[in-house]
């Protein structure tokens, strides 16, 4: 009988398995290589995720991102710094052109479905349901209780001020967690399809249902419960998008992605304003269900834009502790020049969140706090045209200021001049547009009032534009260490939310201390003030560095 034929080296080659002792096999194992992948890096760590993170964290402060002043985060792992393709990006992929299409459409849709329904809750549909809620009736075509001398309902301003402002600090305290909370989630997250498209999908689907119960007739403490739900809700939703556009954008095509995605966050400002406005004006209650069914649609539809993420099963396991939390929140030891652009930030968002925070109540209470020109018909439907208005010229200013910044920029750098100059110069163009509202409101009648809060949104859109595209190079160069400029960069972050709740509590104690006299009228020169002192940190810490 034949033998089969062996073939030398293959088929009579020994099954290392059997042949080899337990303590052979524990010597092979002391000399392999160990392949041990490394886990990726937190999206806390990563500058570009926590620039695309401030940028839209803001009124305004897309337009640094639009505009095309060359002030990027110092990435320590670019590809540029090393010998790796530009056109592969963190994540591994290598995107071809109509993947990069999709990548870039994604982001832009992506900013306007999760940014403009948030505008419009925080702008217009919450402060207008606390009215609801604390018994007044915004729609009513007289006011409630009129001031003989001015016809302005300051009893409004003294019981309606206070809740608003609780409500926003509140939010501001959750939101200051719920980012970091949810960041170290989502990094941790090993599922097929991928780490951060379950979270988008799922913090969608909850500011929905959390956008519905905030509609209800409840009470106030109910709706603060839940508008600290609605932070951790917003948070999945705004955090793993930041991140992964950090992840899964390659070097070369970020700039371009970047400004799209700034663009987006811009107009999101506007078509929230703009919803908001239409919402109360025809009813309330659709407004909320409006937005609960943008907010459903906002993360399912950047998933189905976006190209698929990969699979992160395969990511090592990371054991979760208070420090990837906490740590975030963690401020720069020896850094003063970091200290003082965080002031200046600070400052400066207060300055914008005294007529920001209080914009719905400003319009509907002051601007219009008797019936101007309609008798019958309810009062917000004028206050509600107004805020589109607004809205429209916020936005025309937003883009003047990101056309005008490249040329600026390059045009202060030829001249010499300092760019702490042009910014400081900012804060007080802002201020300027603040005295001219305060001038207009005060001392005219009629439409010019109207008028005044209209000019005001078209020089305070131009101004912080230009405060933010170039005040960006001035933080960047605060930084204390390239090696830390993600982090520090989600530090400086929070000076947007410290701002808006100092301008919350600031607000709220001068419209009450000064209900009898002055009302909301103290929010403009209140502004001033900050807007002001903002300029001024900023030049001190100019002159500091030199």
């Amino acid at each position: 009988m034949l033998e089969p034929y062996v073939r030398p080296g293959i088929d009579d080659r020994p099954d290392l398995d059997k042949a080899l002792s337990p303590e052979d096999k524990a010597a092979v194992a002391r000399l392999a290589i160990k392949d041990r992948r490394r886990p990726p890096e937190p999206s806390a760590d990563q500058p570009e995720a926590q620039a695309v993170r401030l940028a839209s964290s803001a009124t305004s402060a897309a337009v640094a991102a639009a505009a095309s002043v060359d002030a990027p985060a110092p990435d320590m792992s670019s590809a540029y710094l090393d010998m790796r393709d530009p056109m592969v990006a963190a994540n591994g992929e290598k995107p071809d052109a109509r993947r990069v299409s999709r990548l870039n459409w994604g982001f832009f849709v992506a900013s306007m479905l999760v940014g403009a329904p948030w505008v419009a809750l925080n702008s217009i549909a919450v402060p207008n349901m606390a009215a609801r809620m604390m018994g007044y009736d915004t729609s009513a075509p007289t006011a409630i209780t009129l001031n003989p001398a001015t016809g302005r309902p300051l009893p409004v301003a003294t019981d309606l001020a206070m809740p608003l402002a609780v409500l926003v600090v509140v939010g501001v305290v959750a939101a200051m967690f719920s980012m970091p909370l949810v960041s170290a989630l989502s990094d941790r997250t090993r599922v097929p399809f991928g780490r951060r498209t379950p979270w988008m999908i799922a913090g969608g689907l909850l500011c929905a249902l959390n956008t519905l119960i905030l509609g209800q007739d409840t009470s106030i403490v109910v709706m603060g419960i839940f508008w600290a739900v609605m932070q951790f809700a917003y948070a999945m939703l705004s955090v793993p998008l930041a991140s992964a556009i950090s992840e899964r954008v390659p070097d070369k095509f970020r700039p371009r992605i970047e400004r799209w995605h700034g663009i987006g966050v811009m107009l999101a400002q506007a078509i929230g304003l703009c919803l908001g406005a239409f919402g109360v004006m025809f009813g309330s209650d659709s407004a909320f269900t409006t937005l609960a069914v943008i907010f459903a649609l906002s993360g399912i539809l950047t998933v189905l834009i976006l190209p698929k993420e990969p699979s992160s099963t395969e990511q090592p396991h990371v054991r979760m502790d208070g420090a990837a939390v906490l740590g975030q929140l963690k401020f720069p030891a020896h850094a003063p020049a970091f200290a003082r652009a965080f002031a200046a930030r600070t400052l400066m968002m207060a300055g914008v969140g005294m007529t920001g925070v209080f914009l719905w109540y400003l319009v509907r209470f002051w601007v219009y706090g008797k019936a101007v020109r309609f008798t019958s018909a309810p009062l917000t439907i004028p206050a509600g045209f107004l805020i589109m208005a607004m809205a429209v010229a916020t936005l025309v200013g937003a883009a003047l200021a990101s056309w005008a910044a490249g040329p600026i920029s390059e045009k202060i750098e030829e001249k010499g001049i300092a760019t702490a100059t042009v910014v400081g110069a900012s804060c007080v163009l802002y201020a300027l547009g603040l005295a001219l509202a305060w001038g207009l409101g005060v001392w005219s009648t009629g439409t010019a009032r109207e008028n005044g809060m209209i000019a005001f949104a078209l020089i305070s859109g131009f101004a912080f534009g230009l405060y933010d595209a170039l005040g960006l190079e001035l933080v960047m160069d605060s930084l204390p260490d390239p090696r830390t400029a993600g982090h520090d960069l989600g530090v400086y972050a929070l000076a947007n939310s410290a701002g808006l709740a100092l301008a919350a509590i600031v607000g709220a104690i001068l419209v009450n201390a000064f209900a009898s006299s002055f009302g909301y009228y103290l929010l403009f020169p209140a502004g001033i003030v900050l807007v002001l002192l903002a300029g001024t940190v900023t030049l001190v810490s100019a002159n500091a560095a030199e």
